[in-house]
Order: structure tokens, then C-alpha cells, then sequence
């Protein structure tokens, strides 16, 4: 503690902070805060995506009107997963779909992904290493993993650290 208010203090010379704001942030630093998250999870290899997407058909007076005003009411699909021990299938709605289908984390069969059920969060963990010798040419960042062992729905903790001076900083913007 006594080298870092040390280097804080030489450094006061070439900056514009004071004293008191200098030890301040040197007492802030290394105090932090320590969040404990427990997370439901659902993890396993994905063995089929299938996904429909329900249509529907304004009329007017029993006529079906143009072309134009045919609309989506949204979307319905199912998920396939499965671990060593187990597999299930899962009903989807439109943003768990969504939230598959984002270009950064495109879901497909043979992919083992992390579902968070609360948060509507998709981590793609990597491609099953069970079933690598079906890739014939795979990128330089494919990511081979095992398939997960167990129960598909796990709960998992998380531990989110911040100091001090870090909430500081957040709440001065």
C-alpha cells in the first residue's frame, strides 16, 4: 500500500489531482465487491433446430385482401438437446429464436451451447469433438468441446468482482 501512495505521489507533480483525491483513489483501489450470481442453465449439444414461422392473412368482409396485408404473428419452434446421459426437445418462442439466430452466436446441429433461461442469453461453447470427423475444412477459430455430461438443466454460480474506484468511475459518466 505504502509504493503505490508513493508512485501516486511523485505522480502529483506532472498531474492536475490533488492530494486528497490522490489518496482517495489509492484507498479505493484495492477494495472491491464481490457478487454472488446463481444462474439456471441449460447446456448440451443442439441435435436439431426446427423452426416455423406462423402466418396469418387479413380479410375484409369474408375477402381475403391483398397480398400486402399478410402478416406474421410470430414465431414457434423446437430444440433438440442432448448430453452423454440424457437428451430433451424444447419449446421456443420469438425471442429464444431470435436470440439463436443472431449472426455472432449462429446456432446449428452439432454446436454445444449454453442456454440462460432468465436473461434469454445463447453462448456457443464450440463444435462437439463426438462428431468432428464429419468436417472435412473447419475455420482456425472452430473450437472443438466435449458433449456435457448429466442433467441438462444445471445451476451454475457466478462471481462478479468490481473495486471501488471502478463503481466511481461508472457513476461519473
Amino acid at each position: 500500500m505504502a509504493h503505490t501512495l508513493l508512485t501516486y505521489y511523485h505522480l502529483l507533480d506532472e498531474m492536475q489531482v490533488s492530494k486528497t483525491e490522490a489518496l482517495t483513489q489509492a484507498f479505493r483501489r484495492p477494495i472491491g465487491v464481490c457478487i454472488k450470481e446463481k444462474v439456471e442453465i441449460i447446456q448440451g449439444e443442439v441435435v436439431e433446430i426446427s423452426i416455423d414461422h406462423l402466418v396469418f392473412a387479413l380479410s375484409v368482409g369474408g375477402i381475403l385482401a391483398t397480398p400486402f396485408s399478410v402478416a406474421a404473428i410470430g414465431k414457434t419452434g423446437w430444440l433438440t438437446l442432448k448430453t452423454r446421459d440424457m437428451d430433451t426437445m424444447y419449446e421456443l418462442g420469438s425471442k429464444m429464436i431470435d436470440a439463436l439466430g443472431k449472426d455472432k452466436e449462429k446456432v446449428q446441429s452439432r454446436n454445444v451451447v449454453t442456454l440462460d433461461k432468465a436473461s434469454r442469453k445463447v453462448t456457443k461453447l464450440g463444435r462437439s469433438i463426438g462428431r468432428s470427423w464429419d468436417y472435412n475444412v473447419v475455420g482456425p477459430h472452430t473450437k472443438f468441446v466435449k458433449c456435457p455430461n448429466g442433467e441438462l438443466q444445471k445451476r451454475k454460480e457466478f462471481m462478479h468482482c468490481i473495486t471501488l474506484r471502478e463503481i466511481d468511475v461508472i457513476n461519473s459518466r
